[in-house]
């Protein structure tokens, strides 16, 4: 038991952990992934814990001051001073009177927090943050963003899209764009993957924290989650080795803005004007007249005239990694299931038994389901219907009993 001594997150994490292996609850390799350790540090803190309790978890430091701390009898003078003599002084000029005329030399910071838990000092300002002007990057593909825009890009009277679209830092260029119900992830992977196979790969891209780009879920005190898993969206930018940028505003993504902005100003009215009335109309019009047009007429020269695009990956189909992975293993009777729909895995030439191996099931953003097995490659599949009635009983294809023959 956990006695009345304070215990931070952390602690009551690695005790819950640890108490879990020590009775055989669960793995030194489970918990190793759970707390993000090594197996060593496992067995060390398992040794702590049967020796000393739930005091072996905590670090040997923990409740001693540190060496660096300052005294407290310099913290009484330091307040002393403020309070009858400085008591109108910012923190900065306090800082250098002490320096000068006391020979107290000490940060800012330090002085700051000495005086706010006294309720001294200047009163912190709430005004407007000033906001410098980010300068472009200088080659055409070093930064791009990523952003969508609801609105009723198809009139006042038709349902509201969303707009995923992708745009050059350097050149303020539009390169592709997707009328979409919502913004989902699927959406923003088809978006990349024209962006991608016109232009190449970019160094980076700039996003908000969107649920489907990050994890914005924590779990509490009784629930193991790594805040550091990687999203779907995440890992396939790792694999392509393109980096992700978190803006923490919409300020921060003030070109992003402006130009969702500027489309909903011109976009709409075109359509219009051209009798567009559908989605798909819509990103074909987008695509193929709007974008080049708007690029032409607002786009600036980047400062070095050489792309930063790098090619694909030799080989490499571009929508087996934008997209979503299932890692599972084969049924006896050669099926998967995803999402609570069963898959019945074809026979292959290229393999004779499928069963108790694990595949790779991919969620293509065109809603599509592709199965690669590590050395068959591709496996055709085919999607069973729902689980008959009693007294009732699908009939099985030729497919299915060759399959099944060869388990």
């Amino acid at each position: 038991m956990l006695s009345q001594v304070s215990y931070s997150e952390l602690c009551l994490k690695r005790y819950g952990a640890i108490h879990q292996t020590i009775h055989a609850a669960l793995s030194t390799a489970t918990a190793a992934r759970m707390l993000g350790l090594s197996r060593r540090q496992i067995f060390r803190l398992k040794a702590d814990v049967r020796a000393e309790g739930a005091e072996g978890i905590r670090h040997g430091n923990c409740g001693r001051n540190p060496v660096n701390a300052k005294p407290q009898r310099l913290h009484q003078q330091v307040v002393s001073i403020y309070r009858d003599e400085c008591f109108d002084f910012n923190f900065a000029h306090f800082k250098e009177t002490l320096a000068d005329e006391f020979a107290i030399h000490l940060s800012r910071e330090t002085i700051r927090c000495w005086l706010r838990d006294e309720r001294l000092g200047p009163k912190p300002h709430h005004g407007h943050q000033h906001r410098r002007r980010r300068e472009r990057r200088p080659r055409f593909g070093m930064m791009l963003f990523l952003d969508g825009s609801p609105h009723h890009w198809l009139g006042p009277n038709q349902p509201r899209l969303t707009l995923i679209l992708c745009t050059d830092d350097a050149t303020g260029r539009p390169l592709w764009g997707l009328l979409a119900p919502q913004e989902t992830l699927n959406a923003c992977f088809e978006v990349l993957y024209h962006v991608f196979r016109r232009y190449g790969l970019p160094d980076s891209l700039y996003l908000d924290r969107a649920s489907q780009f990050t994890t914005t879920r924590h779990g509490g005190t009784h629930r193991f989650q790594r805040d550091d898993k990687p999203t779907s969206f995440e890992s396939a930018l790792q694999a392509l080795a393109v980096q992700i940028i978190f803006a923490n505003s919409p300020q921060a993504r003030g070109r992003g803005e402006r130009i969702n902005g500027s489309f909903q100003g011109r976009l709409v009215a075109e359509l219009r004007r051209a009798g567009v009335k559908t989605a798909p109309a819509a990103n074909d019009y987008l695509n193929r007249t709007f974008v080049p047009k708007y690029a032409h007429r607002f786009g600036v020269p980047p400062k070095d005239p050489t792309p930063a695009f790098r090619p694909s990956p030799p080989g490499i189909d571009l929508r087996t990694i934008l997209c979503v992975h299932h890692r599972r293993n084969v049924d006896n009777d050669n099926t998967i299931t995803i999402h609570g729909a069963r898959y019945q895995l074809l026979p292959s030439r290229r393999t004779i038994r499928l069963a108790a191996t694990d595949v790779d099931a991919q969620e293509w953003f065109d809603d599509t389901i592709h199965v690669f097995h590590p050395h068959a490659g591709e496996i055709p599949i085919r999607r069973l219907s729902a689980c008959p009635t009693t007294g009732q009983h699908e009939k099985s294809s030729p497919y299915d009993i060759s399959a099944l023959q060869k388990v």
